[in-house]
């Protein structure tokens, strides 16, 4: 019984088709009534995936685990990925 738990506890958390399959819909949804606006949003999604990833690895490997703030991780990287996010619309709008 308690495998049988574990796997509806994985099924509902881990593989949840919602937010596995359709998170990413609504920004495609919104952007792709046209080709050009959809390829930027595309560029941009990957430019901010890129570069948030490099800096949240220097981030890591460099300022948290030398000082022992390996605890303050999710918060870094949250507002890593917001101020590359702001750069980007910033670079964008300029």
């Amino acid at each position: 019984m308690a495998d049988f738990a574990l796997i509806v506890i994985g099924t509902v958390l881990v593989n949840n088709i919602v937010l596995v399959k359709f998170l990413g819909l609504c920004p495609l949804m919104g952007a792709s009534r046209r080709l050009g606006m959809a390829a930027g949003m595309s560029l941009a999604t990957g430019f901010v995936l890129v570069l948030s990833a490099a800096l949240s690895y220097l981030l890591d490997r460099y300022l948290l685990q030398a000082f022992g703030l390996e605890y303050l991780r999710i918060l870094s990287f949250i507002l890593v990925i917001a101020g590359t996010v702001q750069f980007t619309e910033f670079m964008i709008r300029r």
